[in-house]
Parts: C-alpha cells; sequence; structure tokens
C-alpha cells in the first residue's frame, strides 16, 4: 500500500484493457472550499472498490462527478474509457446508482417500479417484462411484486433499489452505504446479494461507513481524508502496514532476562510481563515468532503458549485520519 497523490493508477493503466473507470488529477470546489484535490485512482473491471473516508472526505462529490450529476473544475473521468462530460448519456447507460435514501417511488408496487426504470432507459416492454421478472426472482422479491414501495421492509426497500439499478444491465454500479440502517440478518443478506451481483460481472464502486463490511467484501480500498486519496490497497493490507503494532503473548517454560530477549529479537518494539506472561509489541509478528523460536532453543526453555492481538481495520482506519501527515492541508 502506497500513500501519494495518485495511488495505484500507474500500476493499473498498465493494463488498460481491464480499468474501467479512470481518475486523473480531479478537482472540485465549492466557493472557497476544495472538496477535491488532484485526486487520482483507477477502478479494475470486476473489482469491489471500497471508496472511505470521514463525512466530509469528498466521497459523495466524487460519486455525482463519476455518475455525472456534477461538472469537475478539472481533471480526467472516464467509464470504459468514455468521457463522463463529452458524453454523459453513454456513460449513464454504463452504469447503475443505488443512493442511500431510496430513489423509487412509493406509490409504485415493486414490479411497477423495475419496469418504469426499464421504460427510462428504452427497454422494449418485452424485455423489461423480462428483466422485472429475473430480478424479482434472483433478489428473493417474487412474493412481493404486488407490494406498495412505501410497504416493504428497510431490508426489501434496500434490495429492490439495487434491483432497480441493474434494470438495464450495467457494467458498473455505484453503492452509498447499502447496508446503512439494516438489522444485522438484513445487512448480511445484502451483503451476499453484492457478493452474488460481483460474481455476475458488474463492477461495484463501494462507500460505506461500515468498515466491517468494507474489510469483508471489498477486493480494494481507497481511503479518502480532505479530499485526497491516502491509501490504497488491500483492508489486509492497510491492517499491516498502516495500523499500530500488533501485540503478542508468550508463555515460556522458565525465566528469561528481558534485555536478552529483546537483544535476541530486535523486531520487538516494546516488552512487558503481565501475569506471568511476555507482552510483546511488533509491526512484524511472524518475523518475531522465529526470532523467539530461536531464542528459547539457546536458552533451553519451551514456547508454552502465544496469542496475538493483530490489530483491526478499524485501528488503521483510525490511525490514518489522526496522522497529519496523511493528508495535506485542505483550504476550507
Amino acid at each position: 500500500m502506497r500513500q501519494t497523490d495518485q495511488p495505484g493508477v500507474d500500476k493499473l493503466t498498465k493494463d488498460a484493457a481491464k480499468v474501467i473507470i479512470q481518475v486523473r488529477g480531479l478537482c472540485k470546489s465549492y466557493g472557497e472550499t476544495r472538496a477535491l484535490e488532484n485526486v487520482a485512482f483507477a477502478v479494475r473491471e470486476g473489482e469491489i472498490l471500497g471508496y472511505l473516508g470521514p463525512n466530509g472526505a469528498g466521497k459523495t462529490t466524487t460519486i455525482n462527478i463519476l455518475c455525472g450529476l456534477l461538472p469537475r473544475d478539472a481533471g480526467e473521468a472516464t467509464i470504459r474509457g468514455i468521457d463522463i462530460e463529452q458524453d454523459p448519456v453513454t456513460v449513464k447507460e454504463q452504469i447503475g446508482v443505488v443512493p442511500e435514501e431510496s430513489n423509487l417511488y412509493p406509490e409504485l408496487t415493486s414490479r411497477r417500479n423495475l419496469e418504469y426504470i426499464g421504460e427510462l432507459y428504452g427497454l422494449s416492454r418485452s424485455t423489461r417484462g423480462l428483466r422485472t421478472d429475473e430480478l424479482l426472482e434472483s433478489f428473493d422479491l417474487a412474493d412481493k411484486a404486488a407490494v406498495c414501495f412505501q410497504a416493504l421492509s428497510r431490508g426489501m426497500k434496500r434490495r429492490l433499489t439495487i434491483a432497480a439499478a441493474l434494470v438495464h444491465s450495467p457494467p458498473v454500479i455505484f453503492l452509498d452505504e447499502p447496508t446503512a440502517g439494516l438489522d444485522v440478518p438484513s445487512a448480511r443478506a445484502l451483503i451476499s446479494l453484492i457478493r452474488s451481483i460481483n460474481r455476475d460481472g458488474t463492477t461495484v464502486f463501494l462507500t460505506t461507513h461500515n468498515l466491517a463490511v468494507a474489510e469483508s467484501l471489498c477486493d480494494r480500498v481507497l481511503i479518502l481524508v480532505r479530499g485526497h486519496v491516502v491509501a490504497e490497497g488491500k483492508a489486509a493490507e492497510v491492517r499491516q502496514r498502516v495500523a499500530k503494532p500488533g501485540t503478542l503473548w508468550v508463555v515460556l517454560s522458565g525465566q528469561v532476562e528481558q534485555e536478552s530477549l529483546r537483544t535476541a529479537c530486535p523486531l520487538i518494539k516494546s516488552v512487558a510481563v503481565v501475569e506471568g506472561r511476555w507482552c510483546l509489541e511488533t509491526s512484524d509478528i511472524h518475523g518475531v515468532l522465529t526470532q523467539i523460536s530461536t531464542f528459547a532453543e539457546a536458552q533451553g526453555v519451551r514456547v508454552l503458549e502465544i496469542n496475538s492481538d493483530t490489530a483491526s481495520f478499524e485501528d488503521a482506519f483510525m490511525t490514518i485520519l489522526t496522522d497529519k501527515s496523511g493528508a495535506p492541508e485542505v483550504k476550507s
């Protein structure tokens, strides 16, 4: 994972045939407030990308630009090689958008909502009928076809809203906080549904404040802070390279000197003894395990127990947000 103004762009553009969303030097201001400053990233075809950051980071501004709802001040933004501002109609045919608040019609039934969206995209009567039946079945909403949207549960509303975004079979779908406000069973069902959509070939651009969802669902994450992309990579890479050191709890069969342990295991950052257990802080757990094994053998003692407290993705995320060097100051 790199911390840069343009993370991942050079690497991804070498394989341009697999890049479906390309952003370079994207800038946007609202008066004196710079919402986006030189944002650059690329999204691979078939990827689930998590676009993360605190409130006000610029996530919604980015999505609005990519969906053709907001003009950019500078930079480039293309979807499937099509410039969003030069040909917005074609771009909108290539994408589906699921806002945080549903944009479906409360007085229309589930079926009629999907059929109407199909009409807006110019699908023939037979095509939109077949597509509606297919989506209602796939999204486990067939028995709710005649139920008005406003009468559905929150989880069903989210499923139908995603189904509506897929009526025209777009290659890219934007999901803004898809699990917000859902109970655990509904959220899990929706996550499974998103995975299924992705397996069928749809590229997913996801924003969420639920870091557990991002970690489990996304192939890669980008973290936006004050209008700058400050980190990118797999969630595991973020944990390993950005988060605070991990903790190892070690029980040895005999007494050893703390100084000799530190000397033999230079990858240990700090040492303490808590209720007979060694508490070791390190950023390289695998390396320390190797060093401890060698040390124990040399000291004639055995390693009786090892447990680890690894840094969570949330720890890593918060470390980035509180790191003053993570994002340049943005005028506000």
